[in-house]
């Protein structure tokens, strides 16, 4: 099965891809997990990033999410799924 590879614009206006590991509801939010394509970021290819998705002007919108309590919680949903 090929995964999915969403494009993301780093701080910098480099283009950072990432492999879309789930997608989840949350608290009525819409949540993606991310894992960095390639080590660019200093991440272990285990590690993952989290990512609230929004639509914007009808694009999505990607916000990086670093508040502890919202990612354990993320975090808890993700690891009681199927995968």
């Amino acid at each position: 099965m090929k995964e999915e590879i969403v494009t993301l614009n780093g701080e910098n206006g480099q283009k950072i891809d990432f492999y879309l590991d789930c997608e989840l509801e949350y608290d009525d939010e819409c949540y993606q997990v991310l894992r960095p394509v390639n080590d660019k970021m200093g991440l272990n290819p285990d590690e993952a990033l989290v990512f609230l998705v929004e639509e914007v002007d009808g694009e999505a919108s990607y916000s990086l999410i670093t508040d502890d309590d919202l990612l354990a919680e993320i975090e808890n949903v993700y690891n009681n799924m199927e995968h």
